[in-house]
């Protein structure tokens, strides 16, 4: 006869749970921003798109393997090929947008205009995912923009269009990843990673050609090295969402700025631009308060499932 859990095993488990959690979304960004700063190197001598063919292509080695421990091959067909192939398109314009921009401007500028993206998030779970949005989201929605105008700077004389390309690759990051969350309810999680890497990979490929330059012996360890950071760190993210809920990790997007600033201080010399430390704070504030309605939203939710 298996026992019957004691209270303190049932209110410790969803903890541990959400710890791990954590873990894989701290390793995860690590494993990012590490990537992000190896493209903005490599990008100096390759074009984006024969950067985003090693990232997509290698990336589907990880993908294989959870593809063989899934059951197979027949494990990614898609309930839903529309929606699939539109997260594809999105995907693939936010993973240009960023490997196109970060060789031109600071590491540390285009992570804090990214940091748009739970404001991008809010507005589109409206229309996509029937989510009720009430006016103090709305109002932090609104701060949060106001902080990235500041950031972006269009009112100054040497304005850099390649910030709106960042803006542009983070709202269709935000619409992919509410697009993953709709996918969620009818494909696996390998369904989703084997498609955008196929897909993405066949894609850049045949806009990469036209520009391909043949890498050095050298240059072939860091171009290979692209695809596993970014597989893993895809695969260590979506397992992330899986253990612990979106509102206990967002908040730890935010230490992706910490080495942001490493890599671009000591990788590249890089100063990120004063605007950028006064807007930040109206974005992070407006995001850490989303997260706080998402919490008390949660736990008003458990208490009427009590009553």
């Amino acid at each position: 006869m298996t026992p019957e859990p004691n209270s303190a095993t049932l209110s410790n488990a969803p903890s541990q749970t959400a710890l791990h959690g954590i873990y894989f979304k701290l390793s995860a960004l690590v494993l990012f921003c590490t990537m992000d700063a190896m493209v903005k190197g490599l990008g100096a001598t390759y074009g984006s798109f024969q950067l985003m063919v090693f990232r997509s292509a290698v990336a589907l080695v990880p993908v294989a393997v959870l593809i063989w421990h899934a059951g197979g091959i027949r494990m990614v067909r898609s309930s839903r090929p529309g929606l699939q192939a539109l997260r594809v398109g999105v995907g693939f314009g936010s993973m240009f947008g960023f490997f196109y921009a970060f060789p031109r401007m600071p590491l540390v500028d285009a992570y804090a205009i990214s940091f748009s993206a739970p404001l991008f998030m809010v507005a589109l779970s409206v229309p996509i995912l029937r989510e009720a949005v009430g006016w103090r989201r709305w109002t932090a929605v609104g701060v949060g923009f106001a902080g990235v105008l500041i950031m972006l700077d269009p009112w100054a004389i040497e304005f850099h269009t390649v910030s709106l390309v960042i803006l542009g690759a983070t709202f269709c990051y935000s619409l992919s990843t509410v697009l993953v969350r709709l996918l969620s309810r009818h494909d696996l999680d390998v369904v989703t990673l084997f498609w955008f890497a196929l897909v993405g990979s066949l894609i850049s490929l045949a806009c990469a050609i036209p520009e391909w330059k043949w890498p050095p012996l050298l240059d072939w360890v860091w171009l290979l090295t692209l695809g596993p950071l970014g597989g893993v760190a895809q695969i260590l993210i979506t397992r992330a969402w899986r253990l612990a809920p979106a509102a206990v990790l967002a908040p730890f997007d935010y230490t992706s700025i910490v080495l942001a600033v490493a890599f671009g201080y000591l990788w590249f010399e890089e100063e990120p631009s004063s605007t950028v430390w006064y807007g930040l704070p109206l974005v992070m504030g407006s995001g850490l308060y989303i997260l706080h309605r998402e919490r008390v939203r949660a736990r008003d939710g458990r208490k009427t499932l009590i009553s």
